[in-house]
């Protein structure tokens, strides 16, 4: 191991603005404590711990105070089985919160975005944005977990006995992972102010009944509005506002566009859902947008990140088109490895104040998901013209999606070296958390009798003081 002397704190100032070769930064110290041997631990903790309460005082506004977990409860000693097994590896618990804020240098005004956004053909895969090595091997470990059984992916998980808590599905919990981590629903003042949100492709309603509980559980009003696809096959993706908690009152209004599709595909559903919002909240538009689409993936995961990208694209349209200016914006991405993903993420980039992109814990290590959170939306009257320009991208990708493999000239991205940087860097973080996530489940496979690797409920219940839901099964839940 070299000194850490010469190595880069994850707070050093000049962190981002080092130039190196490859293009990606030197490691952190914090990864290195991270691949340390777990006869280190005790240090490292004691120091991560430090690290976390120095932290605190430079959180960005309106995030609460995150609480530290105690130290090594919920990760038993090595299980009694008849092959050889080293020891799991130590829970981490902590979550990524780094945000990437756009320099002056950098920043184009919306005005000018409109002019930078062309449809390009595809090129050969070149890996620039994530390491080739990660991504071979995390498709290697996909193809060797799959057909695993849900107790296997539930045993290897540490936070599978998480759940749904008390609402209708685990959407909800990976919001409130997020709102525990990020105050999306903080508000200056709870009692005078309606606090309003978007639910973009949201059925059958996780995000919205979170969203609601939250805001009325210290006694505050919420107003939401939803827009996802009408099914008559797939009843489970329709809006089930009878399944909300009966404890909160349902100050929610489905929208489903002019043609009673809720499709987002159609132009027509993405402007008129925005005139709906913005005409029922005085033009402002709302403090919130949550987009949370996707589709059935199972065995065909690896194609996640092209098959989502118009989803993305008409989600992040859709909240251009009511959210208000310095709102926040919470979506579902996966992968990271394609060009076209890494231009919506620097459109994102642009038109916020910051941007982090992160993994709840409730979200399953061994998939692909995780989530972009961008703070304090810029606008200004010529986002109706970057709008246009981003629906003429989706039609090109309803007539011939194989010719688009940008929108963005690579040369723009390539100038502002923090932004490729961080993206590198959280590729190559949330790659190799995964692949060690699905190494973890290949005993399970083969040994499905094997215990839990972590104390589950230990983990629930921290998670659930954490995010300040009922630690406390409720009789519905027991049931599960």
């Amino acid at each position: 191991m070299s000194d850490h002397k010469d190595l880069y704190t994850d707070d050093d100032p000049e962190y981002r603005n080092t130039r190196t070769q490859s293009g990606i930064p030197p490691p952190s110290l914090r990864s290195l404590r991270a691949n340390n041997s777990s006869n280190n631990y005790p240090q490292r903790h004691h120091r991560e711990q430090q690290h976390q309460r120095s932290s605190r005082d430079n959180r960005p506004l309106g995030v609460p105070e995150r609480h530290a977990f105690p130290e090594r409860r919920g990760v038993p000693e090595q299980h009694n089985v008849a092959s050889p097994q080293r020891h799991p590896p130590k829970l981490d618990m902590r979550v990524s919160t780094d945000f990437l804020e756009c320099s002056q240098e950098h920043r184009l005004s919306i005005e000018d975005l409109p002019a930078m956004i062309r449809i390009r053909e595809p090129k050969e895969q070149d890996y620039f944005w994530n390491s080739k090595d990660l991504v071979e091997q995390t498709n290697i470990m996909r193809r060797q977990v799959k057909g695993a059984s849900d107790e296997a992916r539930a045993k290897c998980n540490p936070f599978g006995s998480i759940n749904r808590s008390i609402f209708m599905n685990r959407a909800a919990t990976k919001l409130a992972a997020l709102d525990a981590s990020f105050g999306l629903t903080a508000t200056e003042n709870h009692s005078n102010k309606t606090f309003t949100f978007a639910d973009i492709c949201g059925g059958p309603g996780g995000f919205s009944e979170y969203l609601l509980w939250r805001v009325h559980s210290w006694g505050g009003n919420a107003k939401g509005y939803g827009i996802t696809i009408q099914s008559q096959e797939h009843d489970e993706v329709n809006w089930h506002i009878e399944k909300f908690r009966q404890d909160i009152p349902r100050n929610f209004t489905p929208i489903h566009g002019p043609d009673g599709t809720g499709d987002l595909y159609k132009k027509e559903n993405i402007l008129g859902f925005g005139d709906t919002v913005r005409q029922q909240t005085d033009q402002q538009g709302v403090d919130l947008a949550v987009a949370d689409g996707g589709f059935d993936f199972k065995g065909q995961e690896h194609n996640q990140e092209y098959v989502t990208r118009r989803l993305l694209l008409c989600e992040i349209i859709t909240m251009l088109t009511c959210l208000k200016q310095g709102g926040i914006f919470v979506c579902k991405i996966f992968d990271v490895n394609e060009e076209f993903t890494v231009n919506m993420l620097w459109l994102l980039y642009q038109l916020f104040d910051m941007i982090c992109i992160t993994k709840p814990l409730s979200s399953r290590p061994t998939n692909s998901e995780r989530y972009v959170v961008c703070k304090g939306l810029h606008s200004s009257d010529s986002l109706g013209t970057l709008i246009d320009a981003l629906l003429s991208v989706n039609q090109g990708l309803e007539t011939q999606p194989e010719r688009i493999g940008s929108f963005i000239p690579r040369a723009v991205l390539e100038d502002d070296e923090d932004f490729v940087n961080y993206i590198k860097m959280r590729n190559i973080r949330f790659a190799s958390k995964q692949v060690e996530a699905l190494e973890l489940m290949i005993p399970f496979i083969h040994q499905p009798e094997r215990p839990p690797l972590y104390d589950q409920e230990w983990v629930r219940q921290q998670c659930m003081k954490e995010w300040r839901l009922p630690v406390h099964r409720s009789s519905q839940e027991q049931e599960l």
